[in-house]
């Protein structure tokens, strides 16, 4: 008589043998020009038609204070930076909508020998020191600030303690100014680690480098490695939504590289759409940082062309949820996709939405998606009249949704964030 262990041992290969045949690996997103609608396994082949954009300016011209910014992150209100080689070693807190500065905080015992980009998680900030424009430098580190120690305002001084590194496979020491691929200006945090993406200038690829955060000398090598085809300035993410932004310039040329759907920290391995900034030749874009939602805020340096500037996009358009990552969509007979207005957004979950060119008065249905594209909200009345309709959601906790509104023959979708 056959084990009875020995059975079930059989029946569960046969079922993850047929389940693995059952996977079909391709491009899973819908905007891109390879969209595979029958792939279940995002491989990361995704093409993307050329896109270009000219992003909001918020602030034609920063404060001379930081005309060297070199790093953003969104903390406390605000947006920080700081001044990149042989600059003081200090951050500046500043204002979104004045980019007036109102914190000054020194980092004591430290050098600016070439800051380039800041990081953070929830307890502390990383100061990247690590710009190597001549590709010899043997002194690469990275200041790790506790939060708590920072004033809610004023100006103060702290302690920062060191992360010491170098690179692995790096061969030659020789100096080559702008003529080698060691250099390093942008950095973000995830888990229990950070992510440092290279500034090729020989190649215009970039590099990851995965780095402990905790104090001590470290040597790294390269995890991965993609062809961005320009200069990497700076990284941010948005933390456990796998989604990613890179900014850089080509020929002083900026854009920007999103990436998404990719697998815990495998951020090369999912989807990468550039979005090139048109009207802007000249712009030396150097710092990036989310803030709520999907709204990206960007800083340039001062150039010959241009004062120091800040500018914001939102990324929504082009990272939407993936066909295969969002359960039993509606596809109606006018399955065009139009926008909603949804406002006052953000919101505590009680809300508006206006139809615009949607406008088609009488009764729907809607779902509500959360970022990671799992639906959590089914089929829930809604009924527009005058082209408006109002959304009560507010049992919702915090966080970036998005909405999908349909009827027999026509759909409609926006998103909306909940933050109390």
């Amino acid at each position: 008589m056959m084990n009875h262990k020995f059975l079930l041992s059989l029946v569960a290969m046969l079922f993850l043998s047929l389940h693995g045949f059952s996977q079909v690996n391709g491009c899973t997103d819908p905007q891109a020009i390879n969209y595979n609608p029958d792939a279940t396994v995002n491989d990361g082949s995704c093409l993307y038609p050329s896109t270009a954009v000219t992003p909001a300016t918020v602030v034609n011209a920063l404060p001379e204070t930081i005309m060297e910014t070199s790093a953003l992150i969104y903390w406390s209100g605000g947006l920080w930076t700081l001044n990149d080689s042989g600059n003081e070693p200090e951050l500046y807190k500043f204002d979104t909508l004045t980019g007036q500065i109102s914190q000054t905080i020194a980092i004591s015992g430290a050098q600016n020998v070439d800051w380039e980009d800041l990081a953070q998680d929830e307890t502390r900030i990383f100061i990247g020191d690590f710009g190597n424009n001549l590709g010899n430098r043997t002194d690469l580190k990275i200041y790790v600030v506790e939060k708590s120690s920072i004033p809610a305002s004023g100006n103060a001084e702290v302690l920062a303690t060191e992360i010491e590194f170098s690179y692995g496979d790096q061969q030659s020491f020789k100096k080559a100014n702008r003529n080698n691929d060691y250099d390093c200006e942008s950095m973000l945090s995830a888990g229990d680690s950070l992510f440092l993406f290279t500034k090729n200038w020989v190649n215009e690829q970039s590099r990851i480098y995965v780095l402990p955060k905790e104090p001590g000398t470290y040597t790294v090598f390269p995890s991965a490695q993609f062809d961005t085809d320009g200069l990497i300035t700076g990284a941010d993410m948005i933390e456990g939504s796998g989604e990613v932004v890179l900014c850089g310039y080509k020929n002083y040329s900026p854009f920007i590289w999103l990436l998404f759907d990719f697998n815990h920290t495998d951020f090369f391995g999912g989807n990468k759409r550039r979005i090139n900034f048109s009207g802007m030749l000249g712009t030396q874009t150097e710092g990036v940082a989310y803030t709520f939602g999907r709204n990206v805020y960007i800083s340039s340096e001062k150039t010959s062309l241009s004062p120091p500037r800040l500018f914001r996009i939102n990324t929504t358009p082009w990272v939407q949820p993936s066909s295969v990552g969002i359960e039993n969509q509606h596809q109606g007979k006018k399955h065009d996709e139009q926008g909603l207005l949804v406002y006052p957004n953000p919101s505590n979950g009680s809300f508006w939405l206006n139809a615009g060119s949607f406008c088609d008065n009488g009764n729907y249905s809607a779902d509500v998606f959360n970022c990671q594209g799992k639906k959590i909200v089914d089929q829930f009345p809604l009924t527009f009249s005058d082209c408006t309709a109002e959304v009560n959601l507010q049992l919702l906790s915090n966080g970036l949704y998005f909405l999908r509104c349909f009827s027999h023959d026509a759909s409609a979708s926006g998103w909306f964030l909940i933050a109390e």
